[in-house]
């Protein structure tokens, strides 16, 4: 199977193999060196959407960050207010991803990774 991006500037092809699918409620592949799943079920008078994903320790905090705004950018899509593509390095720029990335390091129990930020330096 072939996931291409969506309104990305240069489009990106993963060739992948899908792993599970069970229609409507399960999809599982291996996409840029991880493990992904999702999941439907049936909640309180809706959907509850579930994403697992395996992500290495170091840089834990940081993916649960950028999927945190990802599902973000769903939420306000389908709230009819949508925010446009926000991915990659844009996404680090985000209002929010800095206390994100910090508040899931603490949750996970891991140091923020050593990179760059937008935080102006005291």
């Amino acid at each position: 199977m072939k996931l291409t991006t969506v309104g990305a500037p240069t489009p990106q092809v993963s060739e992948t193999t899908v792993t599970r699918a069970e229609r409507p409620k399960v999809l599982e592949y291996h996409w840029g060196g991880n493990d992904i799943r999702w999941e439907l079920e049936a909640f309180g008078g809706g959907t509850r959407l579930t994403l697992w994903t395996n992500i290495d320790r170091r840089f834990i905090s940081m993916g649960a960050a950028g999927w945190h705004i990802c599902f973000d950018v769903l939420d306000h899509l389908l709230g009819g207010t949508p925010l446009g593509r926000i991915v990659g390095p844009e996404a680090m720029k985000f209002g929010g991803w800095q206390r994100l990335n910090a508040e899931y390091a603490k949750q996970f129990g891991v140091e923020i990774p050593g990179w760059p930020t937008n935080t102006p330096k005291r």
